[in-house]
């Protein structure tokens, strides 16, 4: 089987951010901690020494462009390679444009893609957007592309489930082909009502993903804004009592599987800290790598698994001779490789509930004899499950849950 970047999949994930000078943080998302200091100390608790860089999605305005030309470069320079992606905020104008074209023109920035206006059918307090200012304002970033090299998104469009196609057409009606016409890439805003990689129940990502790029004339698709369980229908919010962040943790490591296998393009975890006192999304609550919720220490732990510090993004990917067998519909594998040359093979075995269904066990069987061959279980942190040397053949058991097999040759 022919191996995929492991970075395309680690650096797949991002976190959505509200950019601050010091602890005095002037977003709806205060007494969140957003400073260089505190945002950098969250990012590394995840990622380590393993040379990755998550991504950042960062909203905007022009009176807050002078504050993030100053924060960005910070965040960029503690993690080389960081890629990032601007919105106008909520209720944001054609004026919010220019700044915003600015900030990508800088490459200390790290913008990598301009999205259009952020939920502009969602009531933030003045309404739903007027149709013609979102294509408006999404015409004034498909005019940038001409001065800046990036990536131009559509706006972050609110749609349900299931069919978001639907909604998107409801919001823009004969217009979707103009709208359509005005960027590179489609983009949304997934909050799933139950697990997240079930397939056929309407909301799975499979099926969020399709019907987004349906709406989006077969773009690929980003999902700017994720979290598993904020808007969960089974009693299952974080404030509620049946909420755990091990099915978080669950939840979101699937969720980043599936992405990486379907072709969506990125997957940004709303938010790095809580939002105030609204939403108990964060992955830590208010300040740096304070409390970490399981989710990060579930990406830490995955992270360290996969570690690759070299050239993780130009080396030349080799093939696996390897055959998997006895897999139902809910377990899934794809195959990568880090550029010491280490495959990592993760096995997710998707499902409502982590110990709810029967153990499924998995036959994996080589082409030939490898030297070493090690399970882990990233929702569990870095310890070896087991370790096997000079084997042609493994058998996995797989509850609801994920596995990271690492197969030196």
């Amino acid at each position: 089987m022919q191996a995929k970047r492991i970075a395309s999949l680690i650096e797949l994930f991002g976190v959505n951010t509200f950019s601050s000078p010091d602890e005095h943080n002037t977003w709806g998302s205060w007494p969140a901690n957003y400073s260089p200091e505190s945002v950098i100390k969250a990012l590394r608790y995840i990622v380590g020494d393993s040379g990755f860089a998550l991504r950042i999605r960062e909203y905007h305005y022009a009176g807050r462009c002078d504050m993030q030309a100053e924060w960005l470069p910070q965040i960029v320079a503690a993690f080389p390679g960081t890629r990032v992606a601007l919105c106008p905020g909520a209720n944001a104008s054609t004026d919010d444009v220019p700044t915003m074209l600015a900030l990508a023109a800088d490459p200390r920035n790290g913008v990598a893609w301009i999205e259009g206006l952020n939920e502009p059918n969602t009531d933030f307090g003045s309404g739903q957007v007027p149709y013609a200012m979102t294509q408006a304002i999404q015409d004034a970033c498909w005019q940038g592309r001409r001065s800046v090299d990036v990536g131009i998104m559509g706006p972050s469009i609110v749609a349900g489930t299931p069919h978001p196609e639907g909604w998107i057409q409801g919001y823009c009606g004969d217009d979707l082909a103009a709208l359509n016409a005005a960027m590179h890439e489609g983009n949304g805003h997934y909050y799933p009502p139950g697990s997240p990689d079930v397939p056929s129940t309407g909301y799975s990502v499979n099926e969020y993903i399709g019907g987004l790029w349906t709406a989006y004339a077969q773009k690929t698709i980003h999902l700017t804004e994720f979290h598993p369980t904020l808007y969960n229908s089974e009693g299952n919010k974080p404030d509620e009592a049946g909420w755990s962040g091990q099915r978080d943790a669950y939840y979101t490591l699937t969720t980043l599987l599936r992405c990486a296998q379907n072709g969506t393009q990125g997957l940004w975890w709303y938010a790095l800290f809580d939002y105030g006192t609204t939403y108990r999304c964060g992955l830590f609550p208010q300040y740096g790598d304070t409390d970490p919720r399981p989710t990060a220490a579930a990406l830490r732990a995955l992270c360290a698994i996969c570690t690759d510090r070299g050239d993780r993004h130009n080396f030349e990917t080799g093939d696996l001779a390897m055959e998997i067998s006895g897999l139902p519909e809910t377990v899934s594998f794809e195959v990568y490789q880090a550029s010491d040359g280490r495959f990592l093979v993760p096995i997710w075995h998707s499902a409502p509930e982590l110990d709810r269904q029967p153990v499924v066990r998995v036959h994996v069987t080589f082409g030939e004899t490898v030297g070493e061959v090690t399970l882990y279980d990233p929702l569990h942190g870095v310890t070896p499950i087991w370790r096997q040397t000079e084997v042609d053949e493994v058998r996995i058991d797989m509850p609801p849950g994920v596995r990271v097999l690492e197969i030196s040759p």
